[in-house]
């Protein structure tokens, strides 16, 4: 069974979340059953983001926080900040893609895999940022997934 619920911010941002995730995870995780999402809109830019994702202790079960304000430049157009919303939501539901499948594995910060081509799990712990494989996949996905589905859903 596919579970997953938003918390936090305001009403409009909960539903506009649980649309994006819902689509993403017919996108990204069409085949997948057993899964457990977990969307808490809360002040992530204290932390320096937009949003984060994380791989919980418990079997199929993620966590992901986007940033509540981050929505409030536009007021229901797809203009800067829903804009912005709905690819910070698509690039996070790419990392729990990227977990699920366990294309990526991380335990700690010093422990950081992914699957090569290969089918070898490298350690990009000491990578820069922006050169680290799942975050180079999730910026390449996150603009055609958004796109996709402001055309589609809104």
């Amino acid at each position: 069974m596919i579970y997953f619920e938003t918390k936090g911010g305001i009403k409009r941002d909960r539903i506009l979340a649980y649309k994006v995730i819902k689509f993403c995870i017919k996108k990204l995780l069409p085949r997948h059953r057993n899964l457990y999402i977990s969307c808490t809109l809360t002040n992530t830019l204290k932390d320096g983001m937009y949003g984060w994702c994380m791989d919980s202790y418990e079997k199929k079960t993620y966590e992901i926080g986007i940033h509540n304000r981050l929505s409030r430049d536009g007021v229901l157009l797809v203009s800067d900040g829903v804009y912005d919303f709905i690819t910070t939501v698509c690039h996070e539901m790419v990392h729990v893609m990227q977990y699920a499948t366990k294309k990526y594995v991380q335990s700690d910060a010093s422990f950081q895999m992914w699957k090569c081509k290969d089918s070898k799990y490298r350690n990009y712990a000491r990578t820069d940022y922006d050169k680290q494989p799942w975050e180079t996949q999730a910026y390449a996905m996150e603009y055609s997934l958004a796109e996709e589905f402001i055309e589609t859903c809104l």
